[in-house]
């Protein structure tokens, strides 16, 4: 089995939360995939094929509008958990979830899962804390789409999706666009604004950040 980088999960605000002794069952029974860019790790509607975490590269969750348009929904990188909420309730995926670029996934399947909670109940609790976090923050991204401007939201977006990372986003400016809650023109407006003001440059279908403590000090306004 490949290695396990448990340092890197740990700084995970959810998983680093999980008591050393609970971490370590679910670990045991956690096996790494390599995924090339483009594989589908599970669709809208499949049955619940486990939890996940991402350990490099990346998985893109996405959805489809009333008409059939594709909506990036959220942007998973490294040490980033997913699969909680049907692995808890076994109830249909709500979305697609796709490799984006050579990534290398932690799986933890449904059988595992189970295997790791007889032998730590409270791990159904864990599960339910990360099913909560990830509520809390769609309610807070609802939150701020009514109350925050596009400039606020389009800066808050870009400087968190980079933390950790290395600036470059390889992302098109429509997926910016749902993740923002607003249409591809808008973001297109705000965009060259950032640009001209050197906080970021844009290429084909790619952002690079040039100043993330900017664009942060705009998503606190």
């Amino acid at each position: 089995m490949q290695p396990i980088d448990a340092t890197m999960l740990e700084r995970d605000r959810w998983f680093g939360a999980i008591p050393e002794e609970r971490r370590s069952v679910l670990l045991a029974e956690a096996r790494v995939r390599p995924v090339s860019s483009g594989g589908l790790l599970y669709g809208i509607g499949d049955p619940p094929n486990g939890l996940w975490a991402v350990l490099d590269g990346q998985v893109r969750l996405k959805g489809y509008s009333a008409n059939g348009v594709e909506l990036l929904v959220l942007v998973l990188r490294p040490g980033n958990w997913f699969g909680d909420l049907s692995t808890l309730d076994g109830g249909p995926r709500p979305h697609d979830a796709i490799a984006f670029g050579e990534t290398r996934l932690l799986h933890i399947s449904p059988p595992a899962f189970a295997r790791a909670a007889e032998a730590q109940p409270l791990l159904y609790r864990d599960l339910g804390m990360l099913v909560c976090a990830h509520q809390r923050a769609a309610l807070d991204f609802i939150g701020r789409s009514a109350s925050q401007s596009v400039r606020v939201r389009l800066a808050s977006s870009l400087a968190h999706s980079t933390i950790g990372a290395d600036g470059h986003l390889q992302v098109r400016q429509d997926e910016m666009a749902a993740l923002v809650g607003v249409s591809r023109q808008s973001v297109n407006r705000h965009l060259r604004l950032f640009e001209r003001a050197g906080l970021v440059e844009l290429g084909y279908a790619e952002i690079r950040v040039r100043d993330p403590a900017g664009l942060l000090a705009i998503a606190s306004e």
